[in-house]
């Protein structure tokens, strides 16, 4: 029952955030909008795992981890190069 509770908060907070990429102005805060959606996806992904037993989500969960954090290393990363042709 906890579980499910605290993967319906992390559900409802991800939505909100999402509108918070939609509305943000600079492009850093966009950024870690992103980064914070991703997560609690992540947290939802690995409270589902521990709510069915099935560790292949865990891999998931760690996967996906991976993939955001090059994903905002590299768009960070970009961001700055074109602050600095500007």
């Amino acid at each position: 029952m906890f579980l499910e509770i605290m993967i319906g908060i992390l559900l409802i907070s991800s939505i909100v955030f999402s509108f918070s990429i939609l509305r943000a102005k600079e492009k850093w805060n966009r950024l870690t909008a992103f980064s914070l959606v991703s997560a609690k996806i992540i947290m939802i992904i690995v409270l589902y795992a521990l709510l069915t037993g099935k560790r292949f989500f865990l891999d998931v969960a760690i996967i996906y981890a991976l993939l955001n954090y090059i994903g905002v290393i590299v768009i960070a990363n970009y961001m700055l190069e074109w602050r600095k042709e500007e």
